[in-house]
């Protein structure tokens, strides 16, 4: 318990709270559209969301440590680990033990609905669970996998599968929104592998930033911020959602002004912790933001 409890950073706390705001985003879509919700799948929902989080966070910090990679790695608020296996590598099997206790708590649930639901799940199942131990060694490896592996996870597979669950339905209005966090933790992900270029390539990923340059991975980044200003504005008029929706438009707007950072500063956009501050508030804000107002109206 005493290792358990001082593991307790591995888990990074402060990164959970985008989970739930996905799958609060995936069931407030289902209520505005007035379908009957399922408490207790949201609920299972919320608590898988976080497990999958815990789990990817430990297993990438277990894996970076046993690499090599964390002793590299320029650290920032956002980026480079927590430290701790730096400073306490005896605690290192229990992070393992985290990581694979809590992707057993994912399967459990995803049991749980698959028995209830139906074999529907086993996609967002099975997708899920390879994105958390492929990722630190396998997608990292690819490009452009390794670009949108969080944008899938967060964006597409906790908001839609949080709207299947509630529901036990899909559609499209639940599949076109999903894409505004897709978009923006893609580009969360993506921000915070600039001060690492160096580290992750001694330690054999092979992202965008390495195999194609800062300079590329920068027009990727504004690519993908104007996607999500131009899919708000959209879906807005095609859905004709709420008026207020459009106050999402602020926070995703900040990735304009990242963008401008990235081009001022570059590789060392990490000695500048405003943007990568702006960047949080972006990914989290922004669909938080969306679900209130379809909640309220």
């Amino acid at each position: 318990m005493k290792n358990l409890l001082l593991s307790f950073p591995a888990i990074r706390p402060k990164f959970l709270l985008l989970a739930p705001i996905c799958v609060f985003f995936g069931t407030s879509i289902a209520f505005y559209q007035q379908v009957p919700l399922n408490y207790l799948h949201f609920t299972l929902a919320i608590i898988g969301a976080l497990f999958a989080a815990i789990s990817v966070n430990t297993l990438n910090e277990y894996q970076d440590f046993q690499s090599g990679l964390d002793l590299n790695t320029s650290k920032t608020p956002f980026s480079g680990g927590s430290g701790l296996l730096e400073k306490q590598p005896e605690l290192a099997p229990t992070v393992f033990k985290i990581s694979v206790g809590s992707s057993l708590v994912v399967f459990l649930i995803g049991c749980y609905f698959l028995t209830t639901i139906g074999p529907v799940i086993l996609g967002f199942g099975i997708v899920g669970l390879a994105i958390i131990w492929l990722y630190t060694k396998w997608l990292n490896k690819l490009p452009f996998a390794c670009l949108i592996a969080p944008g899938l996870g967060f964006g597409l597979l906790i908001v839609l599968g949080s709207y299947f669950v509630v529901t036990g339905t899909l559609n499209l209005m639940a599949s076109q929104l999903a894409y505004v966090p897709f978009l923006l933790v893609s580009n969360l992900l993506l921000l915070n592998q600039y001060p690492d270029i160096e580290a992750d390539k001694t330690a054999g990923r092979n992202h965008i930033l390495i195999k194609y340059g800062v300079n590329f991975a920068n027009y990727t980044y504004l690519f993908f911020s104007i996607l999500t200003v131009i899919s708000i504005i959209a879906l807005y008029f095609y859905h004709q959602l709420p008026l207020l929706i459009l106050a999402s438009l602020i926070p995703a707007s900040l990735t304009f002004i990242v963008f401008k950072g990235l081009l001022t500063y570059g590789k060392d956009i990490g000695k500048q912790p405003t943007y990568l501050v702006m960047n949080v508030i972006a990914a989290n804000i922004t669909p938080l933001i969306m679900a209130l107002v379809l909640v309220a109206c």
